[in-house]
């Protein structure tokens, strides 16, 4: 929705398979079996999409967004496709749009696992943790998990604001979560800026690419750990905790994917 205010309807239900639209389908050489589907719906009264543009979106790293966007629509078709599945697309240029993935339906029973209590996460001690991401509603949510496991949040927008932020409050920060893909500056610009400001400081690089990808390359600093997006709230506390406990000249990847 961008800077937009509105509505996101999300929908939940079971079609035949004579119902998926033929029309903006991908894979565009998918068929559909003779059989239901379940079908999620995403509508929202956004900015929509150019028809020029709806058969790139799928594309890896095409956006007409700002730099930085991308991959996403490019990720869900690689899972729905592997998952024999396929997505459609209906928008129209300033009233919104509407995507909707369908799977097709399984006859299998599946069998119910036991449910068992909910373990507290283990705390890693408290203390202020920097946290940088230009995702508002994720930067938020985990700021809200640190700091009802004891630690005090410090949240920047991207690695530009990071910088500032740590100017001011540098002799409290005792780890920074940083996303790799932000505008103007990104996570590895960041780590080597907030590196000479402070030499030892903790680092958590975190990124939806793999860390392999991530970490290709020759980088003349790294960070002490890396946690692969999306995680569980139980491995971004693990991380903190172990990041934490390291003296601060080690700086080492470990692989908590």
């Amino acid at each position: 929705m961008g800077e937009m205010r509105g509505v996101i309807r999300l929908t939940v239900k079971t079609v035949p398979s004579a119902n998926i639209p033929t029309v903006n389908r991908f894979p565009i050489d998918w068929k559909p079996q003779p059989s239901d589907y379940a079908s999620l719906e995403v509508a929202d009264g956004g900015c929509g999409i150019a028809d020029q543009d709806i058969e790139k979106i799928f594309d890896p790293f095409f956006s007409s967004k700002f730099t930085g966007r991308g991959l996403g629509l490019s990720v869900v078709l690689g899972i729905v496709r592997a998952h024999s599945g396929c997505v459609t697309v209906e928008s129209q240029a300033g009233r919104g749009s509407v995507f909707r993935v369908f799977l097709p339906l399984s006859a299998e029973s599946v069998a119910l696992k036991p449910v068992s209590a909910a373990q507290a996460p283990r705390t890693a001690g408290g203390g202020a943790v920097l946290v940088v991401d230009d995702e508002p509603s994720l930067r938020k949510a985990v700021a809200i998990v640190l700091r009802r496991t004891g630690f005090t949040v410090f949240e920047a927008y991207d690695g530009v604001d990071a910088v500032e932020v740590f100017k001011l409050h540098h002799d409290e920060i005792g780890c920074v979560l940083c996303d790799l893909t932000m505008p103007r500056m990104n996570g590895w610009e960041t780590l080597t800026a907030l590196r000479k400001l402070s030499p030892g400081i903790r680092i958590i690089l975190s990124s939806g690419y793999s860390e392999a990808q991530v970490m290709a390359g020759d980088h003349s600093e790294l960070p002490h750990a890396f946690l692969n997006k999306p995680y569980e709230w139980t491995a971004l506390n693990d991380v903190i905790a172990r990041v934490i406990r390291k003296p601060k000249e080690l700086r080492r990847i470990d692989n908590l994917q």
